[in-house]
Parts: structure tokens; C-alpha cells; sequence
């Protein structure tokens, strides 16, 4: 057993030695080396493209709307019950008849909740769906016509004073994904995606806003020396 564990050793540094000797050799001849492979690689602020994007603004707006009607029935219920609390403190007598009030206008809350959620809920899950299929498929058409390779987004303020906020900077110690903490101008590719959406969304309805179109990239005035993440404030 020693005897071949010797030889296999002799034969991995024989080879060793060997590929030494050719990588020499190719040097000392001037051979020509392949050239490395290199990847072009851009980044996108996802929350700065979705709070520029027009039409994802407008659907925002629009279930605002639908929300609020029952955001107002909720409000009345809730002032209702803070009502009812304080005549049951003021009158002990009653405190039993204004306590089953109370529970009655809680259940009402409950069904207002389960009302808003059969509303809002599914329309909200398609919307994020689709918003987030557009997304994808302007950074497709940009990264193709820019020649990038690969495109990463992320989630980050765009604003300096978001950014430094205590909320953001512990966000960024829990989140899962990673988080550029330098990038070069040019790499972030947000503001073309965002011209890109609202030029497609423009044409599709003409009479809707243009709010976002021409948007500068977001730059990077966070850590010392980063050049892509907040300088512009929107």
C-alpha cells in the first residue's frame, strides 16, 4: 500500500513538475494565452424602478381607491368601540350591555378585514405577479441592448437620508439577499428600466401620465467611495 501511495505521489508531482515546465516554455516562447472570459453584470434597484414606474403607480392609486370605502366603515367601527369603553368605565351599571355592544361591533371589524381581503387580496397578489413580469422583461430588452450579460436587483433606499435611516442599515444586517456595497456608474441600470416600462406603458395608453420617464440612475452617496445606490432622491 505504501509503495503505490509513493508512486501515485511521484506521478502527481512528475506531472506537476511537467505542467510547470510547458507553462515555461509557453511563456518563454511568447505563446499566446486564451484570453480570460468576462462577464458584464448590472444592477437594479427594484423598490426605485416599482416607485417610478407609472402604470404600478396607478394601480397603487386604484386600490387605494377600492380601499377607501372600508377603510372609512373601519374607522367609524373603531371609534365606536373606544365609545363604548369609555361609557362602560362611566356607567358600571351598564357595563355588561355596552361590553356585548363592544363584541357585537368587533365581529362587524372582523367581517370589514375579511371583506377587504377577499377585495384587495387577489387583485394585489396578480398585481405583484405581473408588475414583477414586466419588470423582468424590460431588464431583458435593456441588458440585451446594452450588452450585459446578467442583471441582479435589490431593494434599497433611494435617498440618502433613507438610506442612513437606523431601519435601512438594520434591514441590511438581517436581509437574506446580497447587498452591493459598491458598484462602478453605469452598472445600475434602474432609471433605463424605468424609461423602459413607462415608454411601452405610455404608448399602450396614451392619455396616462409620463411620471418617472427621464429619470436619472440612482448613485451611490452611501459608504465612502460607493458610487451606485442613493444620490438620487426620488
Amino acid at each position: 500500500m505504501k509503495r503505490l501511495l509513493g508512486i501515485g505521489a511521484l506521478a502527481l508531482a512528475t506531472a506537476g513538475i511537467g505542467f510547470v515546465a510547458s507553462k515555461i516554455t509557453a511563456q518563454n516562447t511568447g505563446a499566446a494565452r486564451p484570453a480570460e472570459a468576462r462577464s458584464k453584470v448590472a444592477l437594479l434597484n427594484l423598490s426605485h424602478v416599482l416607485k417610478n414606474y407609472t402604470k404600478a403607480m396607478a394601480i397603487q392609486n386604484e386600490l387605494k381607491d377600492m380601499f377607501q370605502p372600508l377603510q372609512t366603515r373601519q374607522k367609524a367601527k373603531a371609534a365606536q368601540m373606544q365609545q363604548l369603553a369609555k361609557e362602560a368605565q362611566a356607567k358600571p351599571d351598564q357595563r355588561e350591555i355596552l361590553e356585548r355592544q363592544a363584541r357585537a361591533i368587533k365581529r362587524e371589524l372582523e367581517d370589514l378585514d375579511n371583506e377587504a381581503q377577499t377585495l384587495l387580496g387577489k387583485k394585489q397578489d396578480e398585481t405583484l405577479v405581473n408588475l414583477y413580469k414586466e419588470v423582468q422583461d424590460a431588464s431583458s430588452r435593456v441588458a440585451m441592448a446594452s450588452g450585459f450579460d446578467m442583471v441582479l436587483h435589490y431593494n434599497d433606499a433611494t435617498t440618502s437620508a433613507d438610506y442612513w435611516s437606523p431601519a435601512n442599515i438594520a434591514r441590511k444586517f438581517q436581509a437574506g439577499a446580497c447587498m452591493p456595497l459598491y458598484f462602478t456608474p453605469g452598472t445600475d441600470i434602474s432609471a433605463d428600466v424605468i424609461n423602459a416600462l413607462n415608454t411601452a406603458y405610455s404608448k399602450a395608453n396614451p392619455g396616462a401620465g409620463a411620471a418617472g420617464s427621464g429619470v436619472t440612475p440612482t448613485g451611490a452617496t452611501a459608504p465612502a467611495g460607493t458610487t451606485g445606490a442613493v444620490s438620487g432622491g426620488n
